[in-house]
């Protein structure tokens, strides 16, 4: 698959070689602009002139204030919160959000332990960190089952998970939390585990354990995508759904490109799924599957390839931030949108 993409890259560098002398390069995390020009359409029936909507491109943001990797992310009050992670010094209690309306950044409450690999969700009106692993000399060794939730701009300790765990993905289905996948010190998680405000239950367990998987959900369903077997070079195309009414779940259309440390979105009926890595390196991937049809499309690719990254969308606006450039712990501060999306 990678040196598919690869000979593919390279017969497109050849062609436009061939066509004329390239334009200068883009600032570095932003794509050459290319412009398109597209047909106006006249409806018959009046004088008015109708314009297609522009194709989805990406634009670069303002860069974020602390490079990392590994993060959890959520959507609150029109930002984005980018939690926890991995950092060059190791893991990070460090909180910030972006708000794309004014592309900037501001600082949060910091975590009380430094996390990284850890899931979160906006639930009830609240942020909900759950689940990661602690600070140690070995990556995956301390894994947690805390879950903490920001109150009143200060971080309170919610009913702990049945279990420890990290690199796994959460979503809000409905009324409930539902948390899938992941991994603890040297073992890959079945059990789902749901949290309906008091407590935590298991539910059935997910049919392709793995870590390293994203989520997110439609309001109905958690939809579960992509990630490794606990080895970076076993990285899985699952795509799978649970509902949490029935409680059981369904495997659907594997992804084109498997991948492991992806983000996940659902944008307008479609799963939204960017970036990702295994050892030959960080990937641009973007690719999107659609709950009605069935079936999964390209996007435009990431203009800078990037894995353990927040992936959220606000608005119309896909939005990608930080996250390691290369394999293995490689923290940056890129901050990236693509619209429009509907």
């Amino acid at each position: 698959m990678r040196l598919a993409r690869m000979a593919g890259v390279l017969l497109v560098m050849a062609t436009a070689c061939s066509e004329g002398t390239p334009s200068p390069s883009a600032p570095p995390g932003d794509s050459p602009a290319t412009t398109v020009t597209t047909p106006a359409t006249v409806d018959p029936t009046t004088t008015a002139t109708t314009l297609p909507a522009p194709p989805p491109a990406w634009a670069g943001r303002a860069a974020a204030p602390t490079a990392r990797q590994e993060v959890a992310s959520t959507v609150a009050d029109g930002r984005v919160w980018v939690i926890g992670g991995l950092t060059r010094a190791g893991a990070t209690a460090v909180v910030e959000s972006y708000d794309p309306a004014a592309d900037s950044w501001a600082p949060g409450p910091p975590l009380p332990v430094a996390l990284h690999h850890a899931s979160a969700a906006t639930y009830q009106g609240e942020i909900v960190v759950m689940g990661g692993f602690l600070a140690s000399a070995a990556l995956y060794d301390r894994p947690t089952d805390r879950v903490l939730a920001l109150r009143g701009g200060a971080w309170v300790d919610l009913p702990r998970l049945r279990r420890p765990r990290g690199a796994a993905a959460v979503a809000v289905v409905g009324d409930v939390l539902v948390l899938a996948g992941g991994r603890d010190t040297a073992a890959l998680l079945g059990p789902t585990e749901i949290f309906d405000g008091s407590g935590w239950r298991d539910a059935e367990a997910i049919p392709t354990r793995r870590d390293h998987l994203s989520a997110a959900s439609d309001g109905r369903s958690l939809f579960t995508v992509g990630g490794r077997f606990l080895s970076p070079g076993a990285v899985s195309a699952a795509l799978e759904r649970f509902d949490p009414v029935t409680g059981g779940w369904e495997r659907l259309p594997a992804m084109p490109t498997a991948r492991g440390g992806q983000g996940a979105a659902m944008v307008g009926g479609r799963l939204v799924v960017a970036g990702g890595e295994d050892p030959s390196g960080a990937y641009g991937e973007v690719e999107a599957y659609d709950l009605v049809a069935q079936a999964w499309s390209a996007l435009p690719p990431l203009p800078t390839p990037r894995h353990g990254l927040s992936v959220e969308r606000v608005g119309t606006e896909l939005l990608t931030l930080v996250g390691g450039t290369t394999f293995g712990v490689a923290p940056s501060t890129v901050a990236q949108s693509l619209t429009p999306l509907s």
